[in-house]
């Protein structure tokens, strides 16, 4: 390694140990997200909190709320007798959902003829609101079929031939156990590496200009490509630290599966660091203040990762006109790939257009930080 750029890098590793808010930075906030994203958020929708009010009370209803009961979708908190009682538990938030079952249940479904139940949702969340009332329908549809049957059975009709029907075989690929954990924390590592590689690098060269050392670096012999390499090696070699952390914590505590080849991995994550790297490079060299390059490096790099990139929203699902800004987001194609070799197990093959957007960013990036950089030492 050329001796200038060894001195450069040895300088800015000294800076991050002795500094510690860098180290927190870099070493804490990883584990900090780690825990709120793993522990905290989960899309899953299962025990959602129910009061019945079955106003019935026959044989009938009873198998019917037991349907529920069964799904594991539902947790039946309370039985009571008053509507307005279960409407108070919603206001509360001790409930998410109320079930109705009005009185001539069971004689409707014995005389044939159309029986309807209530179900009051709190629409406040709608992710989860839309989910529990699709578990209702399903409930229900499965809950008549086995009446339909029954009745069948009962006229002697059920030997009768009658046309085939379709019978859904759902095999699901890649997420089997369908767990949002699984989903959220390889995306963890692109968010990690967007907060290390942007926010850190971007006080690399302000924190010069700032300290009065700017002008020392300046009349050295070090030429501004030796300086770039210097500084940025440091928090690549960082960036790669943390996104091990979360692979280790992410498959040996929260049991993500690692399908796909971790070399690749790696590689593909080393490449995507410098956008990171030159995102924050940039900021640095047209900041005038540490605090003007924080504030700027977490609104182009945190947010875009964070709400433009697929991580915790569809891009599909966004607006026409925000999925044309996503085109930008090197984080969008990033997560794709560790979703990919995740949860897949996808080879370079697969995934090599992803990989080929996500060099071109990079160079990009680091050619601006470079001309941004000459620009400062003239």
């Amino acid at each position: 390694m050329n001796s200038k750029i060894y001195a450069i890098m040895k300088k800015e590793m000294l800076h991050i140990i002795r500094d510690p808010r860098s180290l927190f930075m870099a070493i804490g906030m990883p584990m900090i997200f780690i825990v709120l994203f793993g522990y905290a958020i989960n899309m899953d929708i299962d025990n959602v909190k129910i009061v019945v009010c079955d106003h019935d009370k026959t044989a009938k209803s009873r198998e019917y709320i037991s349907g529920f009961v069964a799904s594991g979708y539902f947790n039946i908190i309370s039985y009571t007798d008053r509507e307005n009682d279960l409407v108070l538990s919603l206001d509360k938030g001790t409930a998410k959902a109320g079930l109705i079952i009005p009185v001539g249940f069971s004689d409707k479904l014995m005389k044939n003829k159309e029986t309807k139940v209530q179900v009051v949702v709190d629409g406040s969340d709608t992710n989860s609101t839309n989910i529990a009332v699709g578990y209702v329908r399903g409930i229900s549809f499965l809950y008549t079929a086995k009446l339909t049957v029954e009745t069948l059975n009962k006229n002697g009709l059920a030997k009768i031939k009658q046309t085939p029907g379709i019978e859904a075989n759902i095999k699901i690929f890649y997420n089997q156990e369908m767990k949002s954990r699984n989903f959220i924390i390889p995306g963890l590592i692109a968010v990690i590496m967007s907060v290390i590689m942007g926010i850190l690098t971007s006080l690399t060269i302000v924190r010069e200009k700032e300290k009065g050392t700017f002008e020392q670096l300046i009349v050295t012999p070090v030429k501004p490509h030796e300086v770039i390499i210097g500084k940025i090696i440091p928090y690549w070699v960082l960036g790669m630290f943390d996104m091990f952390l979360v692979v280790l914590v992410g498959t040996l505590v929260f049991g993500v599966p690692l399908k796909g080849n971790i070399v690749l991995l790696f590689f593909v994550t080393g490449i995507f660091a410098f956008s990171g790297l030159g995102i924050g490079l940039v900021v640095s060299a047209l900041a005038n203040t540490q605090q003007v390059a924080n504030q700027v490096a977490m609104l182009i790099s945190f947010l875009p990762v964070f709400i433009l990139s697929g991580f915790m929203f569809p891009v599909k699902s966004m607006p026409l006109i925000i999925q044309v800004f996503t085109v930008v987001v090197p984080a969008k194609y990033f997560l794709l790939v560790l979703r990919g070799i995740f949860l897949k197990g996808s080879g370079l093959l697969v995934l090599f257009g992803e990989l080929a957007i996500l060099t071109v960013f990079g160079f990009l990036f680091m050619f601006i930080a470079s001309k941004n950089f000459k620009k400062k030492l003239k």
